[in-house]
C-alpha cells in the first residue's frame, strides 16, 4: 500500500507517519520508485502500537522509541527475556541526584531485603526494580515513618502476586508467537496499570465507608 492508504487504515496523518519514520520508530517502507515506498500490515501493526502508547498510555516518543527499539532486537524463541527487557524501557532510567545517594541506597537495600524474603526470581535490571526504589524514596521523604522496614511492604508485594498469577497462567509460552507476545505484555503493562490504579482507589472509598466509625456516623 502507498503511504496515503497507509494514513486512510491506521487513522494515522500522513505527516505524522513521516515523522515516525525521520524518527525510527517505524520502519522504511519498501522502495519503488523515487521518493516513493510500498508499506505493509507490518507497518499498519506498529503505527497501531504506536498510537496505544502515545494516545492511551502517554508515554513520550523517547519512551516509546527506546521500547520498540527493544522491541525490534529481541531474540525470538531463545529465552522470554526480550520481554522483560522491553517491559523495562517503559519506565525512565533510574537518576540519582548527589544529595541524594544515601536515600537511595536505603531504598535499594529495602527493595533487595523485600524480594529476598518473597523469594522471587528477578535481578536489579528488572522491570520495575528502579520503580521500586524511586517510590520508597519519595515514601521515606514525604511520610517519613509510615513504612518501618521491608515487611511492612509484604502484603503490596503478595496482591500484586495474585495479578501475576491470574495474569500468566502456568501454560504461558512467549515462544508460541513471540511478536503478538511482545506486543501485548507491552500494551498490557501500560493500559492495565492505570485500571489497578483506579480499582485501588475505588477499594479505598468502599473500604472507608464501611469502617465502624464510617457506619455508626452514616446509618
Amino acid at each position: 500500500m502507498r503511504m496515503a492508504e497507509l494514513s486512510r487504515l491506521s487513522g494515522v496523518p500522513t505527516a505524522t507517519i513521516k515523522y515516525y519514520l525521520r524518527e525510527g520508530l517505524l520502519p522504511a517502507g519498501e522502495t519503488t520508485a523515487p521518493n516513493q515506498a510500498r508499506y505493509d500490515q507490518l507497518h499498519l501493526d506498529r503505527l497501531s502500537l504506536i498510537r496505544a502508547l502515545r494516545e492511551a498510555a502517554g508515554l513520550s516518543i523517547s519512551t516509546i522509541g527506546r521500547v520498540l527499539t527493544a522491541m525490534d532486537v529481541h531474540q525470538p524463541g531463545s529465552s522470554p527475556e526480550h520481554l522483560t527487557i522491553a517491559v523495562a524501557e517503559l519506565s525512565e532510567p533510574l537518576a540519582v541526584p548527589d544529595d541524594e545517594i544515601d536515600d537511595y541506597e536505603q531504598a535499594r537495600a529495602d527493595v533487595r531485603q523485600l524480594l529476598d524474603d518473597l523469594d522471587w526470581n528477578v535481578e536489579p535490571h528488572s522491570p520495575g526494580y528502579d520503580d521500586a526504589i524511586r517510590s520508597l524514596v519519595a515514601i521515606h521523604r514525604y511520610l517519613p515513618g509510615l513504612i518501618a522496614g521491608p515487611r511492612q511492604l509484604h502484603p503490596y508485594a503478595l496482591a500484586v502476586r495474585t495479578l501475576a498469577d491470574t495474569e500468566i497462567p502456568d501454560d504461558f509460552d512467549p515462544s508460541d508467537d513471540p511478536g503478538a507476545t511482545l506486543r501485548f505484555s507491552v500494551l498490557g503493562t501500560t493500559l492495565f496499570e492505570p485500571l489497578i490504579l483506579a480499582l485501588r482507589k475505588l477499594a479505598h472509598v468502599d473500604r472507608i465507608r464501611s469502617t465502624p466509625a464510617a457506619t455508626w456516623a452514616n446509618p
